[in-house]
């Protein structure tokens, strides 16, 4: 059955557009973070963000355990709350895969940041390029998504309300793309200024 037009369901068009942003918004946000994990060559605590210690029998962040400060633009200094903890904290940024240098000093761990080579630095800008690539294709997923529903909600929306969700998940693509393109461009140019 089903009465006329105005038996039509009412789609909550609103929230359904910010669900979408919110996907999108969401991969953005995780490229961010993935390009803050590749280093321009600057000694920043940032750099050891990734660094697991296995202490008090569990796997702990760095800064669960350590205070970081920045000695100079190639040395990290490590104080380790715990001595006992000390060697772990050594081990952890000595096996950590991410080419630096680790000393023990009392109860404080020296990390060296050797500078960037050329060719790591091409290497780097390769990876922040992949990083943005698929967080386009993420993107465009959702695009992809959305515009998959709105063609199901056809039946129950106006041919304008249509267009114009339409209009906006592109706008929205549109503007994302751009955040991308230019935190590639940032890290970029950060990357060739070293």
């Amino acid at each position: 059955g089903g009465g006329g037009g105005d038996g039509a369901v009412e789609v909550d068009t609103e929230a359904l557009m910010k669900e979408y942003e919110t996907k999108m918004d969401k991969s953005v946000g995780m490229l961010d973070d993935s390009l803050r994990t590749i280093r321009a060559g600057k000694a920043t605590p940032q750099l050891l963000d990734s660094i697991k210690v296995n202490a008090y029998e569990s796997q702990l962040k760095l800064e669960e355990v350590a205070t970081i400060s920045v000695s100079d633009a190639t040395t990290l200094m490590v104080n380790v709350f715990d001595e006992t903890v000390v060697d772990a904290v050594l081990k952890a940024v000595q096996t950590a895969d991410l080419g630096f240098t680790a000393s023990q000093n009392g109860q404080s761990v020296k990390v060296s940041i050797p500078p960037l080579t050329k060719d790591k630095r091409v290497q780097y800008v390769k990876l922040a390029k992949d990083y943005c690539e698929k967080t386009k294709v993420a993107v465009r997923n959702v695009r992809q998504a959305a515009m998959k529903k709105i063609k199901g909600l056809k039946s129950d929306l106006s041919e304008d309300v249509a267009r114009g969700m339409e209009k906006d998940i592109e706008a929205m693509v549109k503007k994302m793309n751009g955040d991308i393109d230019s935190a590639f461009k940032n890290k970029e140019s950060e990357l060739s200024s070293v």
